[in-house]
């Protein structure tokens, strides 16, 4: 009855069901359920058509859906990446928390996602939120950018875009999972000679 409401339900009904399957994925056994349901297109459809609170709610179940590697997969072929690049920008706080955290998930060890992700655009407003966001937001976006950068062409593109100096900021004003983080992110980062030389510099000039 959940996934047929994302699909046939009223706009507040569907934000409904988003919300009770946001709940339920927080468990890995729904995890596959939820998925072999149905509810992956439907819920990226909601990225895109829902009301605010449903965009949302998909967001937060969708990142969770992610954290199995199958859905990973089905995830990104059900074509959510761009969806949750532009929440990036377009979405509340809120759902731009959810879609860096999204993307987090989607990037963890699958090089195909990380290109995906990376061409949909997703780097300089993920970089915008290491400044800019909720603290649950630096931290997701300092996530997304770490599993990113473990892709070489990504490494120099994060580096282009400015992240460097907001990420070693965060080692210092940062959550312990945003330094975490943040912490990691760099270090895929200077595996790349100069940007390494970038980071020190940086480093000595924050004081970190």
């Amino acid at each position: 009855p959940l996934i047929n409401l994302l699909t046939l339900g009223t706009a507040d009904a569907k934000e409904t069901a988003a919300g009770a399957l946001w709940n339920l994925s927080f468990n890995a056994n729904n995890r596959v359920a939820i998925a072999g349901a149905g509810a992956i297109p439907p819920l990226v459809t909601l990225l895109t058509s829902g009301t605010v609170g449903a965009k949302e709610k998909a967001a937060g179940t969708l990142g969770n859906l992610a954290l199995n590697d199958k859905n990973q997969v089905s995830i990104a072929e059900a074509g959510a990446i761009p969806s949750l690049v532009n929440l990036l920008t377009s979405g509340t706080a809120i759902a731009k928390e959810k879609a860096a955290g999204a993307l987090w998930n989607l990037a963890v060890n699958n090089d195909k996602n990380q290109v995906t992700i990376a061409e949909a655009g997703a780097i300089p407003p993920l970089i915008n939120l290491l400044t800019s966001g909720t603290t649950d937001a630096k931290e997701n976006a300092a996530g997304a950018l770490r599993n990113l950068a473990a892709n070489d062409k990504n490494k120099v593109t994060i580096a282009e875009a400015g992240a460097i100096l907001p990420l070693v900021n965060l080692l210092t004003s940062g959550t312990a999972i945003a330094k975490e983080k943040a912490a990691g992110a760099l270090r895929n980062l200077s595996k790349i000679g100069k940007l390494s030389d970038e980071i020190a510099t940086a480093k000595r000039d924050a004081g970190a």
